[in-house]
């Protein structure tokens, strides 16, 4: 009973937390950082632990498939080379600075020093975005930090599963020549599971269950990837990959609509627990420290944050000095126009860390060395990119004036201005009350009268503005399939029709069945 009160706790205070993130526009998991040590501060504070094993699946795994539904496999081929840079290179390199200050500063052994500098490696993109969205930053920065988080999560987590095996001594599941294979065959069974996935979640078309099988499905995914000794990580993101490509093609508005709402409140609920349960672990760590050991201990997590912060910018500086060095000469048409400087130095201060990091550091068994030091230098890296970051990155923005450049909004105008003139053309030379109503709503927002028997039945207008949403959709889809459209126009679009289609549509129509 007692962790039921505390876990209603913990959604209360994030409710509020909400509430005054935005009065204060700050970053609510800056806030949410300070409330999970605030909360384990309290005398009425519990004890709670989680099993590693149970941390990856709960944690991450939502997180992981939400990431890759918000990513767009064109994009990440038109940005291959700086996302590579960030996503794979940026993650070892500075899981090889930390881990030499692991075994220089915090005296870890090279297994151990090897496990945090994989835990802190990956930012988080959902705490930069939460930023980013009240100020605004060129879309090719925000595009860069959604793949960037989806790929460096996957690169992480596979050293990751690597060093805990060589911090263990264990055989399984994640020796090198294991984990080799482990990479295709989590791609490949991914893969499998989405195709049949596609094929199956239609039969629950309008119904609850519609958003629990995409829980139900992205669990099972991760758990029978372990038990085959695959990558669970790739397994998951080849999953949401594909799936975000295909089901919004068939997928009906309204479950759409319910799904994006569910999985949006579902990862702020896991991103409030694991905050409180950070502070709780950080509490239980000091407490176990003696007062000789505990100022070398926070010593050493503050040069680990610092040995974060610092490798993130070098890196983005020097892959910006290739960039520019590779467009001079050359000018390859598969290397974008590197951002000026100003960009650069704001992308490589949008590195804060988050769920990834957080879950990570509850998986690390109490069986590896130094598990204490490791787990409160994550934290003391999580709760200082949050504050330190998460304070100044709008600031720098404001300061350099490196704001939205406007791009996002003329490529939604001319595929906005694209979808009502196919529109239109689907209404053929139909000149009815209904039809000239319809053109007058495109133009000027008409009115619609309900059907006299059922006031929420679907009117002659309703009946032929689905007529014209679904001759959109189909123009949508195609210019999508043949790249005319960016991944996240065609989603704002799709956003668009999606409300459009709800709205025309009748209540029972709308209506989600239990079953």
């Amino acid at each position: 009973m007692r962790l039921f009160e505390s876990l209603d706790a913990i959604l209360v205070a994030a409710l509020l937390l909400l509430v005054v993130a935005r009065k204060l526009k700050l970053p609510y998991p800056t806030l949410l950082a300070a409330a999970g040590l605030g909360f384990a501060a309290l005398p009425i504070a519990p004890d709670i632990h989680v099993e590693p094993d149970l941390a990856l699946a709960l944690f991450i795994a939502p997180a992981l498939l939400h990431a890759a539904y918000h990513t767009s496999p064109r994009g990440l081929r038109r940005m291959w080379f700086p996302l590579l840079a960030l996503a794979v290179v940026a993650v070892i390199v500075t899981t090889a600075a930390v881990t030499l200050a692991g075994v220089a500063v915090g005296g870890l052994s090279l297994a151990a020093a090897f496990v945090l500098g994989a835990i802190v490696a990956p930012p988080d993109a959902a705490a930069s975005e939460a930023v980013l969205s009240e100020v605004g930053i060129p879309r090719r920065g925000m595009l860069l930090l959604q793949g960037e988080s989806l790929l460096n999560d996957a690169t992480a987590l596979l050293l990751f599963g690597l060093a805990l095996a060589l911090a263990t001594h264990s055989d399984t599941p994640a020796t090198p020549w294991v984990l080799a294979a482990a990479v295709p065959g989590g791609i490949l069974f991914g893969a499998v599971s989405a195709w049949g996935y596609l094929r199956v979640v239609p039969l629950f078309s309008g119904t609850l269950g519609s958003s629990l099988a995409d829980f139900a499905i992205t669990f099972a995914i991760w758990l029978l990837a372990e038990r085959f000794h695959v990558s669970p990580v790739l397994a998951v993101v080849a999953f949401g990959m594909i799936v975000s490509t295909w089901r919004p093609m068939e997928q009906p508005a309204r479950d759409r609509i319910q799904t994006s709402a569910v999985w949006s409140a579902a990862i702020l609920v896991l991103n409030a627990v694991a905050f409180m349960l950070m502070g709780l672990q950080a509490r239980d760590i000091l407490s176990r420290l003696t007062g000789e050991e505990r100022l070398p201990a926070i010593g050493f997590s503050l040069v680990v944050l610092a040995t974060v912060l610092l490798s993130r910018l070098v890196w983005v500086f020097a892959v910006r000095a290739v960039e520019a060095g590779i467009v001079r000469r050359s000018k390859p048409s598969w290397l974008p126009t590197p951002a000026p400087w100003s960009a650069s130095l704001i992308l490589g201060w949008s590195g804060m860390r988050g769920l990834v990091t957080l879950a990570a550091a509850f998986a690390v068994p109490a069986s590896v060395t130094g598990r204490d030091l490791i787990v409160l230098a994550a934290f003391t890296v999580v709760i200082g990119t949050l504050v330190i970051q998460g304070l100044t990155l709008g600031w720098l923005i404001r300061r350099l004036n490196v704001g939205e450049d406007g791009k996002l909004a003329n490529a939604v105008g001319r595929a906005r201005r694209t979808l009502i003139d196919a529109g239109l053309e689907a209404l053929g030379d139909q000149r009815d009350d209904a039809a000239n109503a319809l053109r007058v709503r495109y133009g000027a927002a008409g009115h619609v009268v309900a059907h006299a028997d059922d006031p929420q039945a679907p009117s002659e207008f309703d009946e032929l503005h689905l007529r014209v949403l679904a001759r959109q959709r189909c123009t949508l889809n195609h210019m999508r399939a043949h790249g005319e459209v960016p991944e996240d126009v065609y989603r704002r679009l799709l956003e668009e029709l999606d409300w459009s289609e709800v709205e025309a549509r009748s209540f029972a129509e709308n209506e989600l069945r239990p079953s």
